[in-house]
């Protein structure tokens, strides 16, 4: 673990070079902020990648860039609509299978990546990483991050909820009403609740902050770490009408052919394989659409808030 460690510290700190060169500002979010913070040498957390948030006016610098240490993206985000891109995109080294995860938001905030980035950056400091000076976030910030990432996750995450659970014993209560204020400034504070009321001492902080319990449909189940397509009909009922419904649906019955092919080798395989890849999905589509509906019936009948 700790040789694997120190392979991903490199990585991280050729690309923060790389970035600092190229004048792109950006942050490391996790991977040794975290374990350093709340484990020991003799207890030590593993990490597989390099989690970077970036100055979205510089995102397209660092693609290049990335692009240049031959990196490649899992996905064409060129082709994906808006609605369906994630809050960060992993790049992915093949000749040594070096992982970065280009963020430019994080799951559960209300405000857009600009606003974000000019208030997360208000809230650094700097560690060492593979002998490099990086940015990571403030102690506050680092517990507003986990509570939103525990939340995006869910319950099937053990390890992240272990790091928050940790983070809730080390962390004193000036330091959580720091993370809750950091939450509300960014219009997460829903995600921030849900994520610490997954872990039992979250539950009694969260009391303390008094947080709100209501939660919307959407993190209600993602804090269920719900079935595949659970969280697709939350999306077609907030969808603005029949039209809007439509696309949704196409996009998910014919994703781009980047997309297929991260989602199944088949479609790695030639046009052949490309047709066939699109029907496994379909069937795949069709055999989890029960359970995904029942699950988000239950948490909308669960959540006062649509």
């Amino acid at each position: 673990m700790v040789a694997a460690n120190l392979r991903v510290d490199s990585t991280t700190a050729d690309v923060l070079r790389a970035f600092e060169a190229a004048g792109i500002d950006s942050v490391l979010l996790k991977g040794p902020s975290v374990a350093r913070w709340l484990y020991s040498n003799e207890e030590p957390r593993g990490y597989a990648d390099s989690d970077l948030l970036v100055d979205p006016i510089r995102l397209a610098a660092a693609e290049d860039l990335l692009a240049g240490m031959e990196f490649a993206p899992i996905v064409d985000r060129r082709e994906m609509p808006d609605w369906w891109q994630e809050h960060a995109l992993e790049w992915v080294r093949e000749s040594d299978g070096a992982v970065v995860d280009l963020h430019v938001s994080l799951s559960g905030v209300g405000v857009d990546a600009d606003e974000l980035w000019h208030t997360l950056a208000q809230h650094r400091e700097r560690i060492a990483v593979g002998g490099f000076p990086a940015q990571v976030l403030t102690v506050p910030g680092r517990a507003f991050m986990l509570a939103l990432h525990a939340a995006h996750h869910g319950v099937g995450w053990g390890t992240f909820l272990a790091d928050l659970e940790r983070a809730v014993s080390t962390v004193d209560l000036a330091t959580w009403e720091a993370a809750a204020g950091l939450a509300a400034s960014v219009q997460a504070t829903p995600a921030f609740a849900a994520g610490l009321r997954l872990t039992e001492p979250g539950r009694a902080l969260a009391a303390q902050l008094d947080l709100p319990t209501e939660a919307s449909v959407r993190l209600t189940l993602t804090a269920t770490t719900p079935p595949p397509i659970a969280l697709g009909f939350d999306q077609l009922e907030r969808a603005s009408g029949f039209r809007e419904r439509l696309v949704i649906l196409r996009h998910k019955f014919f994703p781009p052919v980047t997309f297929m092919r991260r989602w199944s080798p088949l479609a790695r395989r030639g046009r052949r394989g490309l047709l066939l890849a699109y029907l496994q999905r379909w069937l795949w589509l069709l055999r989890h659409a029960p359970a995904g509906f029942r699950a988000w019936r239950s948490a909308r009948r669960e959540s006062p808030r649509k």
